[in-house]
């Protein structure tokens, strides 16, 4: 094999193939990038077991067609940081020779035999089809609430994929929240599903963000695999095989109480407060009165107070709710509108935050448990009175 490569092209799909190798640990077949060049195109692939990706490389003339396992560690670096904007790489028995202007780099590959065979779409069913900026959108809200670390059950670290009558639900949990986001869909299944971990989508997002976000992408699914498809480009994430809960008996159709708040403001209050409890319980108390007026406290013990005043257009009855305020600035931060609608049925039960007017992004968070001393001592030592 023999081929020349404009770098700077050429860099933009090798970075898509090369962070979806397996990176860490010893080297081996799993930390490398399969390259195959024949007259029609140069392809690469590269996995790490969980997830797998195929992408067209461009930047690259074909002189002597060929395929070759390039190790990552070393070789991307001479890849990235050639001394000319072309470089010519030779491949013959396992041995390769790069030249990059009057510099010629030697190193060895892995036998094109030992890297696994891919798995494909070809024998899949489209779950769906969208805009990458859509499906980008989409994703990155719904994922909100899972948990980053392999956690049992699994799918407290995994995004659930629901398409129904045109509408793609994406949703996750770590049973202390749950985040829900909608997107109509031109083109998908009557009715599917499926559930991906966390660490494959976040892959999958990190691909999406370097390609055109105009394009489309076809989602395409088998027993085993969930395939992301466009132009030039497939990736594979396996799928779990276990049970979401039922996220839609979850969601509230009614409440008591309910509150229009200015989104910023709010984001503002929470910081503030989280900078007196972040090191101790992490609890604002959360107070909507009649008036409309809306008070954010927090205490944390040797330290201090804060408590924050904003308004608001507040309907139903007072309440008094404990929050964790990294929940609860997330779930606020993730909406679209520049006004945070918070839903309430008691301060024991879940508070829902929405856009105003819209249910495509919908976030639930369990409230904390707030103790009679904590409110005494709010209600005795600060200007905040207590219900």
């Amino acid at each position: 094999m023999k081929i020349s490569v404009n770098k700077e092209t050429f860099i933009k799909n090798w970075n898509i193939a090369e962070k979806n190798a397996a990176t860490s640990g010893s080297m081996n077949i799993f930390s490398t990038v399969r390259l195959t060049a024949d007259a029609e195109k140069v392809e690469l692939q590269s996995t790490d077991v969980r997830t797998s990706v195929i992408c067209r490389a461009s930047g690259v003339t074909v002189m002597e067609p060929g395929e070759a396992v390039i190790p990552i560690k070393g070789v991307s670096d001479l890849f990235k940081k050639a001394g000319s904007s072309e470089f010519t790489l030779q491949v013959n028995e396992g041995q390769a020779v790069m030249i990059s202007g009057k510099s010629r780099y030697k190193f060895s590959t892995y036998p094109v035999g030992d890297f696994p065979k891919l798995p494909s779409s070809s024998g899949g069913s489209v779950f769906c089809s969208l805009k990458v900026s859509d499906l980008i959108s989409t994703i990155e809200k719904g994922m909100l609430c899972a948990t980053s670390g392999d956690e049992f059950p699994q799918y407290l670290s995994s995004a659930y994929f629901d398409m129904n009558d045109g509408i793609l639900n994406v949703v996750s949990t770590d049973k202390r929240r749950l985040a829900l986001c909608r997107t109509e869909i031109a083109e998908g299944a009557e009715s599917a599903s499926m559930m991906l971990p966390i660490k494959g989508i976040k892959e999958l997002l990190r691909i999406l963000g370097m390609i055109d976000q105009d394009i489309d992408i076809k989602i395409v699914v088998d027993d085993a695999q969930a395939f992301f498809a466009a132009e030039g480009l497939e990736f594979a994430i396996r799928r779990i095989e276990t049970k979401f809960p039922d996220y839609v008996s979850k969601i509230p159709l009614s409440h008591t109480t309910s509150a229009e708040v200015e989104k910023l403001q709010l984001l503002s209050a929470i910081e503030r407060v989280d900078v007196v409890v972040r090191d101790y319980n992490r609890t604002v108390m959360f107070k909507l009165e009649e008036d409309g007026e809306c008070v954010l406290s927090g205490r944390a013990r040797e330290f201090g107070e804060a408590v924050e005043n904003i308004q608001c257009r507040m309907t139903g009855e007072p309440i008094l709710i404990g929050l964790n305020t990294r929940f609860f600035f997330d779930a606020v931060r993730a909406i679209n509108d520049s006004t945070a609608c918070l839903f309430f049925n008691g301060g024991e039960s879940h508070m829902m935050v929405k856009s105003k007017g819209s249910d495509n992004f919908i976030c639930l968070v369990a409230p904390m448990d707030i103790s009679k001393e904590e409110i005494e001592l709010l209600g005795a030592d600060s200007d905040v009175d207590v219900l």
